[in-house]
């Protein structure tokens, strides 16, 4: 017990020593960092950075460019840059634009129903419309055949006179008239499917629901009423040109 008590003051009395040295050359260090912190100051403040021996062009260079930037060439053409990028973009916004356009996309489809006991020229005049959108997913429809499957001739004969492009030429054998390229066809099927009784009648489906107008009017305006009521620019575009708005 007495040897533990005799050694515990020296000890403690190492300790003392060694902490005083480590705070003497703490303070020291902490001096000589002050000092050059304060050396480093005052260099920077006579300092200069050689002149840049460029800095003219550099300056000319910079002028002409915002120049350029505010030209109206250059800003017209940043525009139409811009507008394709904005347009760029998923492919149901795609088709968003083509639709504006006044093309039908590969869900829509548009049936015009009629009869061969409509006037010839009433069929001939909304056949030679159909030709004149050049879509191809407008299709004029008949329940059957004009004089059924025995007449084959007369039916013949009925389609070369409903489907000529000019009504009013005349076939000759050196000189045949031309036709239009209508998908022009017979479906009972589609008559039954959106139940029509009566025709002219244009329908309108777009895949999930369907629009239909009855009547014997013009097919821009049969178009253009199906395309307010289901919302469509695509019927809306298509009505345009035909009218001559685009």
């Amino acid at each position: 017990m007495l040897r533990v008590s005799w050694r515990l003051p020296a000890v403690a009395l190492i300790i003392t020593l060694f902490q005083g040295v480590l705070a003497e050359e703490r303070k020291e260090a902490g001096e000589v960092v002050e000092k050059a912190v304060e050396k480093a100051r005052k260099l920077s403040e006579t300092m200069h950075l050689p002149e840049n021996a460029h800095n003219d062009k550099g300056q000319e260079a910079a002028r002409q460019t915002v120049e350029k930037l505010n030209a109206p060439a250059f800003r017209e053409q940043l525009g139409c840059q811009m507008e394709r990028i904005q347009h760029s973009g998923t492919p149901q916004e795609q088709a968003r634009t083509v639709q504006v356009q006044g093309a039908l996309s590969a869900q829509e489809s548009v049936y015009l129903f009629l009869s061969s006991s409509l006037p010839e020229a009433t069929v001939n005049r909304y056949l030679i419309d159909v030709n004149r959108t050049a879509e191809q997913r407008i299709v004029p429809l008949l329940f059957g055949l004009p004089q059924g499957l025995a007449g084959k001739r007369l039916n013949a004969d009925y389609f070369s006179r409903v489907m000529q492009a000019a009504p009013e030429c005349r076939d000759t054998p050196d000189a045949p008239c031309r036709r239009l390229a209508v998908p022009f066809k017979v479906n009972p099927e589609l008559f039954a499917r959106y139940n029509i009784n009566e025709v002219p009648v244009l329908v309108y489906d777009n895949g999930q629901d369907s629009w239909s107008i009855q009547g014997e009017t013009e097919l821009a305006y049969l178009l253009e009423k199906v395309g307010k009521a289901a919302n469509s620019p695509a019927l809306a575009g298509i009505s345009a040109r035909l009218r001559g708005g685009q």
